[in-house]
């Protein structure tokens, strides 16, 4: 049997962060944008690789109380339990859902109708993923830090 080591796992007191720009406040929402980049975009080499990409993000989160204004920079964080359970629900599920009802219905009645069987199985499971959106929206926790 492996052991898995107790300094393996991630702690729900380490978190991803981001840093963003307030861009738009409305009612107890605040709006902010942020820039998601990939894992090599600090690279020396990036403008020569084609691989290296960054994406601008405009998230909405509750103030909470807060007291932030238009422009103010400001730090987004979540732990990183969170971020992996995201990747489970967004990812990793429906990767396991297409291979089992793939190879269980190519089994039973042929490539085609497995391969049709897969898609149509991936395809309720983000339906259901979209109508409870909300609902597992609640389970993920962001919060704002200003950085003054």
């Amino acid at each position: 049997m492996y052991a898995i080591k107790e300094e393996s796992m991630p702690k729900e007191t380490e978190v991803i962060r981001h840093e963003g720009v307030v861009e738009n406040i409305c009612d107890n929402m605040c709006y902010v944008r942020i820039l998601q980049n990939s894992a090599c975009s600090g690279c020396s080499v990036q403008r020569l690789c084609n691989s290296s990409e960054s994406k601008e993000r405009i998230i909405s989160l509750p103030l909470n109380g807060a007291e932030l204004e238009v422009g103010d920079i400001v730090n987004v964080e979540c732990s990183v339990v969170q971020g992996l359970r995201a990747v489970y629900i967004c990812y990793l599920i429906p990767l396991f859902l297409m291979m089992i009802s793939l190879f269980v219905s190519v089994k039973l009645w042929g490539d085609l109708v497995g391969v049709l069987v897969s898609l149509t199985a991936l395809s309720v499971y983000y339906c259901v993923l979209y109508m409870f959106r909300n609902y597992i929206g609640k389970h993920f926790c962001f919060t704002i830090q200003n950085n003054k």
